[in-house]
């Protein structure tokens, strides 16, 4: 896509794409959430590190269990946690971040926003995340409540405090996480957990 092209997407002049794209302007919320429904990796423009773009098969099953999807996920974070684990892929923040988050929203206890479960996860007070965050406490309480949105450059802040990759908080999907932890994981531990996986969906429909 040229300069023009992307810019008419995003709704503004050429030259406001220009200085986001030569680093003179930070990049807006809006405009990143936008850069995600086209189809960009936000995750790479912010952090540096790619996403995987696959679907899993293991998506394939969530969207068959609707009526048991929360207790679903939370076998599905064990059995994700588990192939990484046998996979001998080191834990980095990032994984555990995405194992908590799915953790969290399998219960009950997953009511906030996913900054504010990001928080919880990572184990810090509103005060010192704040202050790791570089912001005051009003706009940090501001930022959680989903009152106003991060920009690229505190969203990077949010990635290097707790490992929370930027797409999870642009668009928070179930299935991202999902594709993501699977992607990580050994093409032989993947097979002796999708057999698991649809036998926990067939235990689970009985």
């Amino acid at each position: 896509m040229t300069q023009e092209e992307t810019s008419i997407e995003l709704g503004i002049t050429q030259s406001q794409f220009s200085k986001m794209e030569l680093g003179r302007s930070v990049v807006p919320f809006r405009i990143m959430e936008l850069l995600l429904k086209m189809g960009w990796d936000v995750d790479y423009l912010v952090t540096g590190r790619k996403s995987c773009t696959r679907s899993s098969a293991l998506n394939a099953l969530i969207h068959k269990e609707e009526e048991n999807r929360k207790e679903f996920l939370g076998a599905l974070a064990w059995l994700l946690e588990l192939g990484i684990e046998k996979s001998r892929v080191e834990f980095d923040d990032e994984i555990r971040c995405e194992i908590a988050i799915l953790r969290r929203r399998s219960g009950l206890s997953s009511t906030g926003s996913v900054l504010h479960e990001v928080r919880k996860i990572a184990g810090f007070a509103q005060i010192p995340m704040s202050e790791k965050l570089g912001v005051n406490i009003r706009k940090y309480r501001m930022l959680e409540k989903e009152q106003i949105s991060p920009d690229a450059e505190l969203l990077l802040r949010i990635y290097e405090v707790t490992g929370c990759k930027p797409s999870l908080l642009l668009d928070y999907a179930d299935n991202r996480i999902v594709d993501d932890l699977w992607d990580r994981i050994r093409p032989a531990v993947r097979k002796k957990i999708l057999p698991l996986a649809e036998q926990i969906l067939w235990f689970m429909k009985m």
